[in-house]
């Protein structure tokens, strides 16, 4: 039993003596200028956004005693 355990620890650090060596590239480019895309061209409307009443609630949502202040910032802030 004893033979069968040295064995596998000495195969086991023998496993590991290997050095790995690992190189990355140290730079990359990209030319972004003569980047072409086929299509048209379409410029984009009128964008607007329509502002909204904050939301009432009939429930007190943010009045329970285990809601910490930015929790109670939010459901305020709900729209």
């Amino acid at each position: 039993m004893r033979v069968l355990i040295i064995l596998l620890l000495s195969f086991s650090t023998y496993a590991n003596d290997k050095n790995v060596i690992v190189e990355y590239k140290k730079y990359e480019s990209f030319d972004l200028g003569n980047l072409e895309v086929k299509g048209q061209l379409l410029a984009p409307g009128d964008l607007s956004v329509k502002e909204r009443d904050r939301k009432v609630f009939e429930r007190a949502l943010y009045e329970k005693f285990d809601f910490n202040e930015e929790s109670i910032k939010d459901i305020r802030n709900l729209r």
